[in-house]
């Protein structure tokens, strides 16, 4: 079922350029010419011949493409039809039986940077297992990541007197939402909420107290630290009396304190560990993140490689990063997408703040292959889209819910009853958002996982577009916790229905992405947390189909792998489980089960959308760009409606990609 691909002839390979930082593994092959010597045809060209299922809005399913020397589609249809009037200068790629041909998985919000620098953490990587089909590494010892104190006792950390003192240890994806919590691993008792109280003496007792510490949650919106990274951020290291900077307020951070007034060792949203960041030495994969990220991806590195490859090797042909957090950030990731044999496009969003600050003005590629361009699209897409975050982690007890949601007392976010925002209210959205608003020229994606922060961006948006009009899609990211009336109110404004203080709102074109793992990863712990009852409304497909908003799903990683083929299987079977062993395995909310078309969409033609690259990529038709992958099996098979088994889908082999026509590997 899953073969190689077929060529009509053999030859010799042409290997694509390489270079020192992606190295031959990155390096593609260009494919064969085949003997077709009928009528001219630009040297170049490419034709496709195999079942390619081109995600159009018909649905068609095809027998053939042809694709010119830029990597523009010319023909979708028949095969016989496509192979009049070719050459022999004409490449010919041949499906082997079974295979398909689809277009380029597109993760619509992701952050590159952050899975890159999660790729060198080693032992340091605290993330819980998945069960065995879609364990990400194999060999990866589950049983010291299935529970929080294990987790951070298996960091391995280099005594202070043979690196000093003063350099932090970095650990990344702890996840108490989902780890247990055992008392006989020898460096602390309790309970999940007494670590959430006082983080900061597990991290001494359990990874060190001679060095500052700073373990990122995998929700990405908290983070925990122990008593000597505050010395190493605070004035003189005198943390009695120190006081966060404005900048952690500003936005929407804090640095928990306990009733004496105390930090804990808590820390919410990125605002809030942004300092301890900063305070790392700048040698470090993470602080050259912020403090020089063009030179991470020049000095790259063999598991920044993998990283890379990985992505492509899932089946991805584009990503959106969606947390661009200054211009240097923005200049990183162009600069990766430039080095030779890259194998996947990336489109920018950028933080509200580093916009403002910078006066950035929206970007677009460099150039488009279309009538008096003679030029391929390149894997830079420009940065045409804005980033807020309206609340944080539904799993991390910071998302903004509102009646009749709550977390509930005696879960994993006891006492947090409707989470909080990052904002005051919807004016304080408004009154950020305006001046980038005002310009008309930007696309906006608005973080936002509990209902009462849906609310409030709606509110916010709807005032906005009142005030002045922005013909742009509005994206809003996650769109968790969902409820009937939220999901008509986005079906309204799209439609230009909707209103706002009993005045009407021009049509605002708002669409949606869910981070579909929240049912997987997350599932059994928000029934925990939030009550059957609200966790069977997580990711609320039902909703959105009727309410007819275009919806897509997306890794969020490092939150989540970035594996395209999963989220569709996750979406059509809404399958979730409980941690540590697996045990509980059960369907979530099944009324908002996706179909595998609508999943497959939400993977392609429906990200394109979102971030307005719908006429040049996310399904095969003429005159858009020919990024294309090819899989083992046609995942429309698997459809339960047609007595397929939707929880195979995963496991459909990504033979390979194409950007611009031309392979991305050298398998066969």
């Amino acid at each position: 079922m899953a073969g190689p691909l077929r060529r009509d002839v053999s030859c010799l390979s042409r290997a694509f350029p390489r270079y020192s930082v992606l190295g031959a593994a990155l390096a593609f092959l260009s494919s064969c010419a085949a003997p077709v010597e009928r009528g001219p045809a630009k040297p170049g060209s490419t034709l496709f011949l195999g079942k390619v299922v081109t995600m159009d809005d018909k649905g068609t399913v095809a027998e053939a493409v042809l694709v010119d020397d830029r990597g523009q589609i010319l023909k979708v249809g028949k095969a016989f039809d496509l192979q009049q009037g070719l050459s022999t200068s004409v490449e010919v790629v041949q499906l082997a039986p079974g295979q398909v041909l689809m277009p380029g998985f597109f993760d619509p919000h992701m952050h590159f940077l952050p899975t890159l620098i999660q790729s060198v953490l080693g032992s340091h990587d605290l993330a819980p297992c998945l069960p065995p089909p879609y364990r990400v590494d194999p060999s990866v010892d589950c049983k010291s990541r299935s529970e929080v104190l294990r987790a951070l006792s298996s960091m391995k950390v280099e005594d202070s007197s043979a690196i000093g003192s003063d350099v932090f240890v970095l650990g990344m994806n702890l996840d108490p939402s989902r780890q247990t919590f055992d008392n006989s691993t020898g460096c602390g008792k309790g309970g999940p909420s007494t670590f959430m109280a006082q983080p900061k003496f597990y991290l001494d007792a359990c990874v060190t107290k001679d060095r500052p510490v700073l373990i990122l949650d995998q929700s990405g919106h908290l983070a925990y630290v122990n008593q000597k990274a505050f010395e190493a951020v605070c004035p003189n290291g005198v943390v009695k009396g120190c006081k966060p900077p404005d900048s952690v307020g500003q936005g929407g951070g804090e640095w928990a304190t306990d009733a004496s007034g105390n930090f804990t060792g808590l820390l919410r949203e990125s605002s809030g560990y942004a300092p301890f960041m900063k305070a790392m030495q700048q040698n470090l994969p993470l602080a050259l993140m912020h403090s020089d990220p063009v030179k991470l991806a020049e000095q790259g590195g063999a598991e920044i490689d993998r990283a890379i490859l990985a992505l492509r090797d899932a089946g991805v042909t584009t990503i959106a990063d969606g947390g661009l957090q200054s211009v240097a950030q923005v200049n990183a990731v162009k600069r990766f997408t430039e080095l030779p044999g890259f194998p996947f496009r990336i489109t920018g969003v950028v933080v509200a703040e580093a916009a403002s600050g910078a006066n950035l003005q929206p970007t677009a590629p460099a150039c488009e292959p279309k009538a008096g361009n003679d030029c391929a699209l390149p894997k830079w897409l420009g940065a045409g889209g804005i980033k807020i975050w309206v609340d944080g982690s539904t799993q991390g007890c910071t998302a903004k819910l509102d009646s009749p949601y709550h977390y509930l007392e005696g879960g994993h976010c006891s006492g947090e009853g409707e989470g909080r925002a990052d904002y005051d209210n919807a004016q304080a959205i408004v009154d950020h958002l305006s001046p980038l608003w005002n310009q008309g020229t930007w696309r906006f994606n608005l973080h936002a996982n509990g209902n009462g922060a849906n609310t409030w961006a709606l509110d916010a948006l709807s005032q906005l577009q009142q005030g002045t009009e922005n013909p742009h899609r509005v994206l809003l990211i996650h769109n968790t916790v969902g409820q009937p009336a939220l999901s008509k109110r986005i079906g309204d404004l799209r439609k230009g229905a909707g209103t706002l203080d009993k005045k009407s709102v021009p049509a605002l074109d708002v669409q949606v992405t869910h981070l579909i793992g929240h049912v997987a990863y997350w599932g059994h712990a928000f029934v925990g947390m939030l009550g059957q009852e609200t966790a069977n409304e997580i990711d609320p497909i039902a909703y959105d189909r009727e309410n007819e908003i275009p919806f897509s799903f997306h890794s969020d990683s490092m939150v989540t792998p970035t594996r395209p083929l999963w989220f569709v299987e996750q979406a059509v079977t809404r399958r979730t489980w409980s941690y540590p062993d697996f045990t509980s395995e059960y369907v979530l909310g099944a009324k908002h089960a996706a179909t595998v078309e609508e999943a497959l969409r939400a993977i392609t033609v429906v990200p394109a959308r979102h971030h307005e690259l719908d006429t040049l990529l996310g399904s095969i038709e003429p005159g858009k760009v020919a990024d294309f992958v090819v899989l083992g099996a046609n995942p429309l098979d698997f459809d339960p409606a047609k007595g397929g088994d939707p929880t195979k889908i995963s496991q459909i082999p990504v033979i390979q990609t194409y950007i611009n026509g031309r392979a991305t590997s050298s398998r066969h």
